[in-house]
């Protein structure tokens, strides 16, 4: 019976979709599954006897990975968002949850890591963000993320005594550009003017398609 479940935690191990990896209580790599070869492109080999971080895409501070120590240590267990870099040198989104492994005695020996790949859940996300703030033919912020930025504007201008200038501009004529020669002209023409208002502007200045 002990022989039989053996061999069922490690086909678990082996065929598990999320990636797995093993370290000793130092934080040395014991072992991984096939799922964390395809994730990060390292074979076993590779980093057995080495630390999870030859995975670090240097996104993160010191002050992030020592609250996730600090967590595993007070209370077993981590789970956040963290982005690595795969051998490749592509830096990927992914699920992590920690867990520590303690012995008979209460001590620490194990600590297991499980992960998954949610890099196209983040650009999907990061898709639908850009959608709801920004036009999507000129790419300007649109009206919603004017008005946010409008708010912050007037309230560092109370702040620091100072005034805001906005400026709202129309294309005379435009609805004859769109009727006498199309509309993909006419968009073709929104995008043009986008485009050298925008180098007018300083860095800091926003420019905003009401319309559209």
């Amino acid at each position: 019976q002990a022989d039989a479940q053996l061999k069922q935690a490690a086909s678990v191990f082996e065929h598990a979709n999320e990636g797995i990896l093993i370290t000793d209580r130092h934080g040395f790599i014991i072992d991984v599954n096939e799922a964390f070869t395809r994730i990060t492109g390292y074979e076993r080999q590779e980093v057995v006897g080495r630390t999870p971080r030859i995975l670090r895409s240097g996104q993160h501070d010191a002050a992030f990975f020592s609250n996730m120590w600090h967590a595993l240590l007070s209370q077993g267990a981590w789970r956040g968002e963290v982005w690595n870099r795969r051998k490749n040198g592509e830096v990927f989104a992914e699920l992590l949850t920690i867990s520590s492994v303690r012995g008979s005695e209460g001590a620490i020996e194990r600590f297991v890591g499980l992960f998954s790949d949610i890099s196209l859940q983040k650009q999907y996300q990061q898709q639908l963000e850009h959608i709801a703030h920004y036009d999507t033919l000129t790419g300007l912020p649109n009206r919603a993320l004017l008005a946010d930025r409008l708010r912050n504007a007037m309230a560092q201008a109370v702040r620091r005594d100072r005034q805001i200038a906005l400026v709202m501009l129309d294309l005379d004529g435009f609805k004859l550009v769109n009727d006498t020669h199309g509309h993909d002209v006419g968009d073709r023409l929104l995008v043009e003017v986008a485009a050298r208002l925008k180098k007018t502007l300083r860095e800091g200045d926003t420019l905003a398609r009401q319309g559209g």
